[in-house]
């Protein structure tokens, strides 16, 4: 038998951001009845933000959102829509090109190169 090295090691409790995951959920359900919303999550390296994100996202597909993700690099920083660019093109290989236009209107087809 192999065990599998390869997977991450992920406590199956969140531990101490009780408070925030539940404003993250509420967010959430207020979002599905049409009332948009932007959350901010930062701090200090490894206190849990990537986790925190993780389990709304987890959170939100479950409730059947469409998840898109772009992330930012110190290298874009002459681009000031790299974190958007770098989201429509994860969204274009992840899916057709027209099926990612269908979605969010007219994409110029340069930005999905």
């Amino acid at each position: 038998m192999e065990t599998p090295f390869k997977l991450p090691v992920i406590c199956p409790i969140i531990i101490g951001r009780t408070s925030e995951l539940t404003t993250l959920r509420l967010l959430i359900e207020q979002v599905k009845s049409g009332k948009g919303h932007v959350a901010l999550i930062s701090g200090e390296a490894g206190v849990g933000k990537s986790r925190l994100a993780g389990e709304a996202k987890a959170y939100a597909t479950a409730h059947h959102f469409l998840l898109w993700q772009g992330n930012c690099f110190p290298t874009d920083v002459s681009c000031p829509y790299a974190p958007l660019l770098d989201l429509l093109r994860s969204s274009s290989t992840s899916t057709s090109p027209a099926n990612t236009a269908a979605r969010v209107g007219s994409i110029p087809p340069d930005l999905l190169l």
